[in-house]
C-alpha cells in the first residue's frame, strides 16, 4: 500500500473528518515494552512525543490521512487479515513503528473496565479462525440488513475480543469494519454514530452479548433510499478505544495461560478441540435462529400472496 505523504500537525484543530481521540478511554498504565520508561504508558515515536494527550492527536492526525487515501480507493474483494493489518500499518508505521502492523505480543485490558483482552499466545490462532468464518459467508455480502447486522455484531465482538495490536485497534478496526459494511451493500452512517455509545455496545459485545450492538448498528445504516458515501467514517468512531497494557510479571510453565483465560469472548486455546467447538456454538446457533426468522419471513410472505390471489 502506498504510504501517508505529508506529515500531519498535531498543532490543527480537528476538523469533521479527521479522527478525535475518546477522552473517556484513557487512564494511567504501567509501563511496558514499547513505552518510554516512567512515562505512564506513551508509546515510543518517531516524533519523541512524551504526554499521551499529545501522541493521541498526532495518531489521530496520521490516521486521517490514511483514511483519505483509503476513501479515494475502490474496497477489495478480499478483506483479511492481512487487509485489517495493512490498514494498522499504513495509519501508523511513521509514527509508531515499533507496533504498527505487528501482532501484539503484551497483555492489555480494556481501559477502565477491567475486561481483559486475548492472551498473545491465541491472537494469531483466534484471528486466523474468524477470518476463515468470514470468508466463507463472503464477508457477510447478500445477506437482509437485520441478519447482516446481527452477524456484523458478532464478527466485530469477536475481533474487538482479539484486539490483535498494541494500540491503535479501534481506528483500524473502523477502517475495516466501514470497508466490508460497503461490500456488502449496508454502508454504516457514521455521522450519526455517537462514539461513546458505541465504545459501550462493543464492550458489551467482548464480554459475549452483542445484541445491543446489533441493534445499535442495524439503526445507524445508511438509508439506501439516498446516496451513501464510501469509506467516508465519522471520525469519532475512529478514536482511540485506548487500551493500555499492563505490564505482568514473567511467568513459569506452570503460570501459562489456560484455556479459560484465553479472553473473555468465545476464544480459546488454539489446540483444543473443544474449546473450539465451544466457541462457535454460541454464533452456529444465532445463524440457525436468524435463518429460521428469515424462512418464517418468507412464508408469511407467501401467505400473504395467497390470500391476496384468494381475494
Amino acid at each position: 500500500m502506498p504510504t501517508p505523504s505529508s506529515t500531519p500537525s498535531t498543532d490543527r484543530r480537528p476538523t469533521n473528518r479527521e479522527p478525535v481521540a475518546d477522552p473517556g478511554a484513557h487512564s494511567v498504565s504501567e509501563d511496558d515494552k514499547y513505552t518510554y520508561p516512567g512515562s505512564g504508558g506513551v508509546l515510543i515515536n518517531s516524533r519523541n512525543i512524551r504526554d499521551q494527550a499529545g501522541l493521541d492527536e498526532a495518531m489521530n492526525g496520521y490516521a486521517s490521512v490514511a483514511m483519505a487515501a483509503l476513501r479515494a480507493e475502490p474496497v477489495p474483494d478480499r478483506l483479511d487479515a492481512d487487509y485489517l493489518r495493512a490498514i494498522h500499518e499504513r495509519m501508523f508505521h511513521r509514527l509508531v513503528p515499533g507496533i504498527a502492523g505487528r501482532i501484539r505480543d503484551v497483555d492489555v485490558q480494556a481501559t477502565g473496565t477491567g475486561i481483559p483482552y486475548c492472551r498473545p499466545d491465541y491472537i494469531e490462532a483466534n484471528l486466523s479462525t474468524l477470518f476463515r468464518k468470514l470468508e466463507r459467508e463472503d464477508y457477510l455480502t447478500g445477506l437482509d440488513a437485520d441478519i447482516f447486522t446481527e452477524r456484523l455484531a458478532d464478527r466485530w465482538g469477536e475481533l474487538s475480543a482479539i484486539h490483535p495490536y498494541r494500540d491503535g485497534n479501534t481506528r483500524s478496526q473502523s477502517a475495516y469494519i466501514t470497508a466490508l459494511a460497503e461490500r456488502a451493500a449496508h454502508p454504516i452512517d457514521w455521522e450519526s454514530v455517537d462514539v461513546d455509545t458505541l465504545r459501550i455496545h462493543r464492550l458489551q459485545a467482548v464480554a459475549g452479548n452483542d445484541r445491543p450492538l446489533a441493534a445499535y448498528l442495524r439503526n445507524h445504516l445508511v438509508d439506501t433510499g439516498r446516496p451513501a458515501s464510501p469509506l467516508q467514517v465519522q471520525p469519532q468512531a475512529l478514536s482511540a478505544d485506548r487500551n493500555h497494557a499492563a505490564s505482568r510479571a514473567a511467568r513459569t510453565d506452570a503460570d501459562k495461560p489456560s484455556v479459560a483465560d484465553a479472553s473473555p469472548k468465545k476464544l480459546r486455546a488454539p489446540d483444543s478441540d473443544l474449546g473450539r467447538a465451544q466457541a462457535s456454538s454460541t454464533s452456529e446457533e444465532r445463524d440457525r435462529r436468524a435463518e429460521r426468522r428469515r424462512a418464517e419471513s418468507r412464508q408469511r410472505g407467501r401467505s400473504r400472496d395467497d390470500r391476496g390471489v384468494e381475494r
